[in-house]
């Protein structure tokens, strides 16, 4: 099995001697082979299927085999099928009275009669054509696997930048929430005093309610992990998808718990950042 990181998407074509053979692979949740092939190569599929499971681990692959030319093709005449069709139309001429004799064409018009041998098979010369053919599908793969990786670390960079920013707008919002929870009580109560061990108890409460280091402590582990994983030679998409709905969850929670507009503007960058991941990962193996 392929042990690099790669796109579902991918072509590859080959053409060899009397063989022709093109190939296309796109997304799907596991591996799915599906083979349009002349029915002298039926024999052959479950051949093709098992070289295919080897190099791939998940893709629709469609592999269409262009049917092999012969220069002599010989025709047999199914002989007991045509006498069998020549009774009937003198027994149903005789039946209904009809004065016309049953001519040849009238047979020659009955094409399952008629039977092509089967072409000689160069059995080796075909699955030399199909290796080629897949070699380069997952040429295609790999490169645009390589794309997808730079695209999706690209945006985990923004990311980064994204929940630092968090970090420091919930520090300056620590600092400054005493601040603004005694300018709102002296909205509602005036010239009143304000009971000093109150306010530090409400400000307490308020960090408390708010606070989101245990949040941002898992997004930075699920990041680390991520990233792990995007180095991976291994098959990486589904792993990948699982670490981003991890990553979803949290930023959700910090999302709720945000009292700052600044952390709330950056939660919304990094949801949108997330989803475009998401989309990406989709197409890796």
């Amino acid at each position: 099995m392929v042990m690099t990181p790669q796109s579902m998407t991918g072509y590859g074509r080959d053409i060899s001697g009397k063989f022709r053979v093109e190939i296309r692979s796109s997304n799907h949740k596991n591996l799915d082979v599906q083979i349009n092939a002349p029915s002298y190569l039926f024999s052959c599929e479950p051949g093709i299927k098992k070289i295919v499971k080897k190099k791939f681990s998940r893709g629709r692959i469609e592999i269409y085999v262009r049917k092999q030319e012969e220069d002599n093709v010989k025709l047999k005449v199914n002989k007991p099928l045509a006498r069998e069709y020549y009774n009937a139309l003198v027994s149903l001429r005789d039946e209904l009275s009809i004065s016309d004799n049953i001519k040849i064409d009238i047979l020659a018009s009955q094409r399952d009669i008629f039977l092509a041998d089967e072409p000689e098979i160069d059995v080796s010369g075909f699955y030399a054509t199909l290796e080629a053919a897949l070699e380069e599908l997952n040429k295609t793969r790999v490169e645009e696997g390589e794309n997808l990786i730079h695209d999706i670390t690209e945006r985990i960079r923004l990311i980064e930048q994204y929940t630092a920013n968090i970090e420091q707008n919930r520090a300056e919002f620590t600092a400054v929430a005493r601040e603004r929870l005694q300018e709102r009580l002296k909205e509602f109560l005036g010239d009143l005093q304000i009971d000093e061990h109150r306010l530090i108890q409400e400000t307490a409460i308020l960090v408390e309610k708010s606070d989101i280091t245990e949040e941002i402590v898992r997004i930075k582990s699920h990041m680390g992990h991520f990233e792990q994983t995007l180095k991976s030679a291994d098959t990486i998409g589904k792993k990948l998808d699982f670490i981003i709905q991890e990553l979803r969850r949290e930023i959700n929670t910090i999302g709720s718990k945000a009292q700052d507009f600044g952390i709330a503007n950056n939660v919304v960058e990094v949801k949108h950042e997330l989803e475009k991941i998401r989309e990406q990962i989709q197409n890796l193996q």
